[in-house]
């Protein structure tokens, strides 16, 4: 019998830790060939968006889409993320459930699978730009790979970004420091996060220093940068999730290429580095994960959340199988 899940059932059955090992497995499954991924679809909509991602988690026994848009008109906006199980063994639907806090908590693990693989070691502070919902799996994620001491916040709202930095002390206990400008959250860390709703480039690439590890997460669609074009050209290792999906929708990237500052041959692979792929790196390399997102994470997490359910009871079976 199939079930419904609320986001609110769906966050007490994923913890981030948890998610994060699910986010490797995915890419291990990718470089094996047990996954497949289809290139985000996106329709336009005369008051918003509409967008489908899709794909086979074969090593979790499921296919299915993440499915979701946004109706805006003046005064208010209306959104809904679904992700839809089906069994690769009978076909039939298991599972729907509400996607936000999917979307939310596997974006968060799956950059901090990449911090785990290509930030120093000894990597313990944190510069983030962006400090709304979001923002918080991130910092929850780079706690989970590292021993963080320092998070510097920016946001364009001062209260905003103190909110911020109190709820990620009350909830994690770490120091947070919300700062005055986006170049004070840039310099002088170790790991370096951009999620925002920019259009056009927030971050200059002579802020960041030798040795960061940056997550440029907020930018998904083609219209949309946060780095630059010099912060694109200073990095000595891209990773992305998926090569196709990036050239159509990282414009950090393509417009990188476009100028002669990157070369697609030479992005690495996330599921590469997974597998075992090793990259030459010095305590000064410059890395970079390029996010966008995959239907691989959502459907693994979700049937992590599935199964969980089901041992629980959790959950509300539909009227069909």
């Amino acid at each position: 019998m199939a079930i419904f899940l609320t986001n609110q059932e769906v966050r007490s059955l994923l913890p981030m830790t948890d998610c994060v090992d699910l986010m490797e497995r995915v890419f291990q499954d990718e470089a094996a060939g047990k996954s497949k991924t289809l290139p985000r679809q996106h329709i336009p909509l005369p008051v918003g968006f509409h967008r489908t991602i899709s794909g086979v988690a074969e090593g979790f026994g499921v296919y299915g889409m993440k499915t979701y848009g946004a109706v805006r008109k003046e005064g208010w906006k209306r959104t809904r993320y679904l992700v839809i199980l089906f069994s690769l063994e009978t076909g039939l639907i298991e599972a729907i459930m509400e996607a936000r806090d999917i979307g939310q908590i596997r974006t968060g693990a799956v950059a901090g699978l990449a911090t785990r693989i290509l930030a120093r070691e000894d990597a313990h502070t944190v510069g983030i730009i962006g400090t709304g919902w979001e923002a918080r799996s991130q910092i929850e994620a780079m706690s989970a790979v590292r021993d963080i001491t320092l998070v510097k916040a920016y946001s364009r709202s001062p209260e905003n970004r103190q909110t911020f930095a109190n709820e990620m002390h009350e909830t994690l206990g770490l120091n947070v420091e919300p700062v005055e400008r986006a170049e004070d959250a840039a310099r002088n860390v170790d790991i370096f996060i951009t999620i925002t709703s920019a259009d056009d480039p927030i971050v200059d690439g002579s802020w960041i220093a030798p040795g960061t590890h940056i997550n440029a997460v907020g930018a998904t669609t083609p219209g949309r940068r946060e780095l630059d074009v010099e912060s694109v050209r200073r990095t000595d290792i891209v990773v992305v999730e998926q090569l196709e999906q990036a050239q159509a929708d990282a414009a950090e990237l393509f417009t990188a290429v476009n100028e002669g500052a990157l070369k697609w041959e030479d992005v690495v692979l996330l599921s590469d580095l997974v597998s075992g792929k090793t990259i030459e790196r010095s305590p000064s390399t410059i890395t970079q994960f390029n996010s966008l997102g995959v239907a691989t994470e959502d459907l693994a997490a979700a049937a992590f959340v599935m199964e969980r359910a089901k041992e629980q009871g959790i959950g509300v079976e539909l009227p069909f199988a």
